[in-house]
């Protein structure tokens, strides 16, 4: 352990630790010797883990909670051990393809996040000083919002006002994921106002997450979500052409920089009761394959050319973001005292490489 980091003898307890996010946050903390107890759903979910991380088997307190959705749910986790400091929330589900978007999306979202503050806030006791959540952006953009003109840039203060009704009538399971971290995020603020803790609150809201993978994978299967849409599916032959090929959303955030701001906000005083916003720059169909092709030249013949110099689809201009606020928030809570985001070049080439080292992508024809 090393006395200069600012994790040492700090104790975070880690929810959904399996997942793409959490992992780089679980190696995030590790990395500043924060001591983790990281939950997951069972044993061989940690096992899964510890394949792909060994070093960690002796580093990491693994929990097991089956079912997050259920009261009570993380108690024992409380109970047992050593009190915790921190607590980072990450266990939610991301999948854009469910058929059940109450049962499959939205109860598991907000049951488990009010699950785990009930737990914190009954067994937490005096060392537990923040409570931080993985929220989404799309809890703050407009999913109606007309994109053949961009509107006024979004801000930490705006919520997105599709419902649960709307998502479910419609049957679309991307309103459905929009929904679920929106009523998740106002879950955790209206517990806040409701109960006296003796911890505050901070949601992080990236949008689109990408990068590189090093949660244990086999095979193409193992891709998350976002890099499956925006990265993977460009090479695997599921879009031949670029024309006509969309996104569900027009930003982008590095999943470095998402775990990176998760354990600075565990300390950043500025960070307390606010939400941060965490989007880097555009993400489009074309700005994706332009790099892939650009690096990676035995992957062209694979990859689609569409039009280089059209970087937004016919039709399309997305409103921005005006992150200014949650800028300011995440350089007080950096060492360096200034926050700046990778690049989406290195983004999709770093994301590309884990896929080739990871065998789901051959650089063979």
């Amino acid at each position: 352990m090393d006395p200069q980091k600012e994790g040492t003898g700090k104790h975070v307890l880690l929810t959904g630790a399996n997942g793409f996010v959490a992992t780089h946050i679980l190696a995030d903390l590790l990395d500043r010797d924060y001591s983790v107890t990281a939950t997951v759903r069972s044993e061989s979910k940690a096992e899964i883990m510890l394949k792909g991380h060994p070093s960690w088997k002796t580093k990491v307190n693994f929990q097991y909670v089956p079912d997050i959705t259920t009261d009570g749910a993380f108690d024992q986790v409380f109970k047992e051990g050593r009190p915790f400091d921190y607590i980072i929330h990450a266990a939610s589900p991301v999948n854009l393809e469910v058929e059940d978007i109450q049962g499959s999306l939205i109860n598991p979202a907000v049951r488990g996040t009010n699950s785990i503050l009930k737990s914190a806030n009954k067994y937490g006791g005096p060392t537990l000083r923040r409570f931080v959540l993985l929220a989404s952006a799309v809890g703050i953009l407009n999913s109606f919002e007309d994109l053949s003109k961009p509107g006024k840039p979004y801000t930490e203060k705006d919520w997105n006002p599709v419902t649960a009704a709307q998502a479910i009538e419609k049957k679309d399971p991307v309103l459905g994921y929009n929904v679920s971290k929106k009523l998740a995020e106002k879950a955790a603020w209206d517990f806040m106002h409701n109960n006296e803790t003796g911890f505050d609150l901070t949601a992080i809201c990236p949008d689109i997450i990408i990068g590189p993978m090093i949660h244990t994978m086999f095979g193409p299967k193992s891709v998350n979500v976002t890099n499956r849409f925006a990265i993977y599916n460009f090479i695997d032959g599921t879009h031949k052409k670029i024309d006509g090929v969309t996104f569900p959303f027009w930003h982008y955030v590095d999943v470095r920089d998402v775990a990176r701001a998760h354990v600075d906000s565990l300390t950043n005083q500025a960070a307390s009761g606010q939400r941060i916003i965490l989007v880097s720059d555009l993400l489009t169909p074309q700005l994706v394959v332009n790099v892939i092709r650009k690096n990676f030249p035995e992957l062209r013949s694979r990859v689609p050319e569409g039009n280089p110099s059209q970087i937004l689809p016919t039709g399309i201009q997305p409103t921005g973001w005006d992150t200014r606020v949650s800028l300011n928030i995440l350089s007080k809570g950096s060492k360096s005292k200034s926050w700046k985001y990778i690049d989406l070049e290195t983004c999709v080439v770093d994301a590309v490489k884990s896929m080739i080292d990871a065998d789901v992508i051959s650089r063979k024809s």
